[in-house]
């Protein structure tokens, strides 16, 4: 049976778990957490996605991302292979360190926001590592405690609780500290194993993925050209042509990027640009920059009108 395509749109909200291939320990000291804890950092800045908490154990970790801009897939192939980089170079392995598919379940934000992060700051305890959520160092649990401006954004969940700083943190802590109505498992039933929500938000999921199908299967080549041209001012004639400059170099870029985002695939981009794979796969990372982001935006916008 062919597994479901990840639900994938700007503002999703997602409950994140990445485990060890076979459970290994993908953890061995306090430097690779601090280096995963670099990276989504890095990818954080990079990617423009939102991070209210997370916890790393030993073999796998917990994250809840919103998603303002680039898709999830995105933000997870980095932050993995990245890391895999730097961990088979530093303990001399290769292969996967990560088991298969990270699991990735689309959630109801404002029914599931602060169990979750409930859940997840309590996840060395269940696990019996600590006894109290406050002493494991690998989590964003003492964010919220500190007010600390970290990784995580825990302004927009403090402010739940109140508007001023020292109460809600001592709310969040009386929050943390209330028992869970379940220690085993994860606080929530999903639908189709990716979506958590009541049934107005399944069905609001569900055309927004059939919304984005549609309009996918419906955009011809010549539409995203255009609208990449009222943006930049270069055609498809130049982009095919073999001149040289950075603005053709931006649109190339941002063409694949966004040709690949709307169901392209690079043998039928190689027929339309007359490039290598290679050299398409590269311009596929211009598209990334944060430079181009803003164009990318607008490019967006114009398709979806």
């Amino acid at each position: 049976m062919a597994r479901k395509p990840r639900i994938q749109f700007e503002g999703a909200f997602y409950h994140i778990i990445v485990r060890g291939n076979q459970r290994q320990d993908i953890f061995l000291d306090e430097d690779d957490r601090r280096s995963y804890l670099e990276r989504l950092q890095r990818y954080k800045s990079e990617c423009g996605f939102i991070l209210y908490a997370y916890v790393l154990m030993t073999n796998h970790v917990h994250l809840l991302i919103e998603t303002p801009h680039d898709p999830i897939s995105r933000i997870m192939q980095r932050i993995n292979f990245t890391y895999t980089q730097y961990f088979n170079k530093r303990y001399g392995k290769v292969g996967h360190l990560f088991q298969g598919r990270y699991k990735s379940y689309l959630c109801d934000k404002d029914s599931y926001l602060l169990s979750l992060i409930r859940y997840i700051h309590n996840n060395p305890v269940r696990a019996g590592m600590v006894g109290d959520a406050g002493v494991y160092e690998w989590s964003s649990h003492m964010d919220y405690l500190e007010g600390t401006k970290g990784v995580v954004n825990t302004d927009k969940v403090l402010r739940l609780f109140s508007e001023r700083p020292l109460i809600a943190r001592r709310k969040y802590a009386e929050f943390m500290n209330d028992t869970e109505p379940d220690k085993s498992f994860l606080p929530y039933a999903t639908y189709e194993q990716q979506i958590v929500g009541n049934e107005q938000f399944i069905e609001e999921v569900e055309k927004r993925v059939d919304r984005m199908e549609r309009r996918g299967k419906k955009i011809p080549i010549k539409e995203l050209v255009s609208a990449i041209e009222k943006e930049t001012g270069i055609g498809l004639l130049e982009m095919i042509s073999r001149k040289r400059s950075e603005r053709l170099r931006t649109a190339r870029g941002i063409f694949v990027f966004m040709a690949r985002e709307i169901g392209y695939n690079m043998m039928e981009l190689q027929r339309i640009l007359k490039r290598d794979i290679s050299v398409l796969s590269r311009l596929a990372s211009i598209g990334e920059m944060h430079a181009e982001r803003k164009i990318l935006k607008i490019v967006r916008e114009r398709l979806n009108a």
